[in-house]
């Protein structure tokens, strides 16, 4: 490719996301600026960019020298602003490890055991919402209802309010998608959510039930009870968390076998084989969250860079996993990769994702009866419409077609 001005290269920009070389930018970074200082897009300021995979680890595993309290994302916020929209997310310690305890065992490989079971009915239920058609598309039709129906049994979320939730869910981390919303659209949904999540609060606290909202409603923090506000909070997070981001590697996932239809008929040919390298490799090749941010808790340095105190330090997954110097030929799509470092569920430390034992055994659970039940699914690649947000990886539209069959 041509030589990248990286002077001219504004990654606030949300018209820089629509670019189809923007990996290719991120390769140029990481080689000539791996710690570049960024400008905001249409405001003063700006933040330290930060594109490789050991810098990345480096910053999100060292959680004195670079803390969250101040935000996630590119811009420094006050404490009260930043938990608004990320919750425990932007809490330090001793807050954020006493938030996370509240629910983190329900999200343990030991007790997600317990509902396998469920899953696997889930996914067969979403994939006998369309098998009769003969064609859908998958991104909106299938991708997002195996998350989706997941998470919301675990909130106990009414069924009738749950695709009004996906769609709050896709403008809150769809911005700068103009399809989708600008970043005051992205507040809004933060805002609506945290509503929902406080009404269930106190539905909860008059007739409680066997949900993780009513989890919270009874656990204590410090010896305090958290309130309508935390744990509408909470809910949000859970959900925000909980879709998209899944949503999107499950319709990435597919488009990368539709590309690879080799690796995709090995995998159907032997599901137990390939399953744990494939679903690994879809997380690291989607990298379906772009990028966080944190803030420098005194003078510092990454990767031989000055880092004064207060300064926000953006890390972004979606470079730090086709890094060179991490991954052998990481712009190529391999589903038997090991050993694969990805940081598609974070860099480490103890913001490192909650929910990723549930995602996994999400996507097993779909991706194998989807394997056996459309052996012929078809993907139109032409036709597919990527999400150009700033923070998410997701996908507008997949059409697919297959074979219409009903299932037993």
């Amino acid at each position: 490719m041509a030589d990248v001005d990286l002077d001219a290269v504004c990654l606030a920009d949300p018209a820089f996301w629509k670019r189809p070389d923007k990996l290719a930018v991120f390769a140029a970074f990481r080689r000539e600026r791996p710690v570049a200082w960024q400008s905001y897009h249409a405001r003063e300021g700006g933040y330290w960019s930060v594109s490789r995979h050991a810098d990345t680890r480096a910053v999100t595993k060292d959680a004195k020298r670079f803390v969250s309290a101040f935000g996630t994302g590119m811009l420094s916020e006050t404490p009260e602003e930043a938990y608004t929209t990320g919750g425990m997310l932007s809490r330090d310690a001793p807050e954020h490890p006493a938030l996370r305890r509240i629910v983190a065992k329900v999200f343990t490989p030991r007790l997600l055991a317990g509902i396998e079971d469920k899953m696997a009915a889930t996914a067969r239920a979403v994939v006998a919402r369309i098998s009769e058609r003969g064609a859908c598309d998958f991104a909106t039709d299938v991708a997002n209802r195996m998350p989706l129906t997941v998470v919301c049994d675990m909130l106990g979320v009414p069924e009738e309010d749950r695709d009004g939730l996906a769609r709050l869910t896709l403008i809150a981390l769809g911005y700068g998608d103009e399809q989708i919303g600008d970043m005051g659209d992205s507040m809004q949904a933060f805002l609506d959510l945290n509503a929902y999540g406080e009404g269930l609060a106190r539905a909860r606290r008059r007739q409680p039930g066997e949900d993780l909202i009513t989890m919270m409603v009874k656990a204590e923090v410090d010896g305090a009870a958290l309130s309508d506000r935390d744990i509408g909070i909470y809910f949000q997070l859970l959900i925000t968390a909980g879709i998209e981001t899944t949503a999107s590697s499950i319709a990435q996932g597919m488009a990368f076998l539709a590309r690879h239809p080799e690796q995709w008929a090995a995998w159907r040919g032997d599901f137990d084989r390939f399953a744990p390298t494939a679903l690994e490799e879809i997380v690291r090749y989607a990298s379906p969250v772009v990028f966080f941010g944190r803030t420098a808790a005194a003078d510092t340095e990454v990767g031989g860079q000055a880092i004064a105190k207060g300064e926000q330090v953006v890390f972004w997954y979606v470079s730090a996993n086709r890094d060179e110097a991490a991954f052998a030929d990481p712009d190529r799509f391999d589903i038997t990769r090991s050993p694969n470092d990805h940081v598609g569920y974070g860099g480490g430390g103890p913001h490192h994702c909650l929910g990723m034992h549930l995602a996994r055994r999400e996507m097993h659970h779909f991706f194998r009866t989807l394997f056996t039940e459309l052996p012929d699914l078809e993907v139109d690649l032409d036709a597919m419409k990527p999400i150009n947000g700033m923070f998410i990886n997701g996908m507008h539209s997949l059409p697919c077609r297959f074979t219409p069959r009903r299932l037993s």
